[in-house]
């Protein structure tokens, strides 16, 4: 669906989520790093959580099946779709949209559940940065994940710069050092 950035620091931080994986072959060495009890072997059908940089590499090579993170499971799926904006995202992952894209090849119906959500969210995004914040205000800014966060401080400051329009004051024309 969607390659992450090399130097985007936000795609970065997105692949570090980590999903369950299950284990094809067996490997030698690795015993102490999957919980293996000190064993140098760890054996197929082990079951593992990775971080999904690492869990996708290794399913296009087929050592592990990638499972679905559960953040994207069908029991959460419904509950995002009975009530998008009662969703804490933060809480459930700070880079929740950016790491959904990834998923995306995964899972076919993350894209649409994305799409959904954050129609619905981003409606109240722009109440908010057109309104003063109460109370209820203050608890929806708190659930937002970061791509959220940075769309609400986008509508803020171009709230701000509308009564500079209004009043001509935004973009001034000046003549040209070329013209005399």
């Amino acid at each position: 669906m969607s390659k992450p950035g090399y130097y985007d620091i936000d795609d970065i931080l997105a692949v570090q989520e980590r999903v369950p994986c299950v284990l094809q072959v067996d490997l030698d060495g690795l015993g102490s790093a999957g919980g293996g009890g000190g064993t140098s072997k760890v054996y197929r059908n082990s079951r593992w959580t990775l971080p999904f940089w690492m869990a996708d590499r290794l399913n296009e090579e087929d050592y592990v099946d990638m499972e679905v993170s559960p953040i994207f499971s069908k029991r959460a799926n419904r509950m995002y779709a009975a009530s998008p904006e009662s969703v804490q995202l933060r809480s459930i992952s700070q880079h929740y949209y950016q790491f959904g894209l990834q998923m995306g090849d995964l899972v076919p119906e993350i894209p649409h559940v994305l799409r959904n959500m954050y129609m619905q969210r981003i409606q109240k995004i722009a109440r908010i940065a057109q309104q003063d914040h109460n109370i209820e205000a203050f608890d929806f800014v708190q659930s937002l994940d970061r791509t959220e966060a940075r769309l609400l401080k986008l509508c803020q400051q171009a709230q701000g710069a509308i009564p500079e329009w209004q009043q001509n004051k935004a973009y001034t024309l000046t003549k040209t050092s070329a013209i005399p």
